[in-house]
């Protein structure tokens, strides 16, 4: 007859346990897998799947004392952490997302916008473009599995139950806020220089043929002249986007 002692049970339950509410975790906000479109159950399957294989080579401690002071702090360090690990990369999404809504505009494809069911926003289609652009790229550098490669070494960089403050750094988490809006300008200031020659010209021509109807004759040159512009730079725009998402991905523990 086969018999476990409470102390092997607690070992492998918390050898999945811990694991498990990290990549939960890391799932509830990193690109790809936290789509709206990607049911709950999925969701938890894939984290359930993820967590058993790195579950041999985290060394994550029993599961005991969870319900305790020390263990509501461990599981929030957990989380945490977690939700770093996707934040740092979610945020070069948002910024050439940002980078798209500001070229929609300037283009005239304001009116032109939808609900985002995975930002549950609305974005214009120039957003929603470059959007899947940076997830394509994404994956095509293997940033998922840089993420899971990010995941079990933050197991050794920050351990469940290590002792101190909060393993994320206030400050550097707002500087990288800060980044967001030089992503965007990095990527679309080619094409805003463009359009703001076109609306110079526009004003021109409204100044030298007083007769000339603005609105009907400047609105399809815009659009016409930023979708040119698109079309353009978006060979040139390969180069800034991969950067900066190398550069969310160097970020990660491990990564280097």
């Amino acid at each position: 007859m086969i018999a476990f002692t409470t102390a092997q049970l607690s070992q492998w339950y918390g050898s999945l346990f811990w694991p498990l509410t990290r990549v939960l975790a890391l799932l509830a906000i990193a690109p790809v897998l936290s789509h709206q479109a990607i049911p709950i159950r999925a969701k938890v399957g894939i984290a359930l799947a993820i967590a058993l294989a790195i579950a041999p080579v985290v060394g994550a401690p029993p599961l005991t004392g969870v319900l305790e002071a020390h263990g509501f702090v461990s599981l929030a360090r957990n989380i945490l952490v977690g939700l770093a690990l996707g934040f740092a990369v979610r945020l070069v999404f948002v910024g050439i997302e940002l980078a798209g809504q500001m070229i929609g505009l300037q283009i005239g494809l304001g009116f032109a916008a939808f609900f985002n069911p995975d930002s549950g926003q609305s974005e214009n289609v120039v957003s929603s473009f470059l959007a899947m652009l940076t997830l394509l790229m994404f994956l095509a550098v293997d940033g998922h599995l840089i993420l899971l490669s990010a995941l079990v070494e933050s197991f050794r960089v920050f351990p469940v139950e290590a002792a101190g403050g909060s393993p994320i750094d206030a400050l550097a988490m707002v500087r990288a806020a800060g980044d967001v809006f030089a992503i965007a300008l990095t990527i679309c200031l080619p094409i805003l220089a463009v359009m703001l020659l076109v609306n110079v010209v526009l004003g021109v021509m409204a100044r030298i043929a007083p007769q000339l109807n603005l609105f009907a004759v400047g609105f399809p040159v815009t659009v016409l002249a930023g979708l040119a512009a698109l079309v353009l730079f978006l060979p040139t725009l390969e180069a800034p986007m991969r950067a900066v998402l190398m550069k969310g991905l160097a970020a990660l523990p491990g990564s280097g």
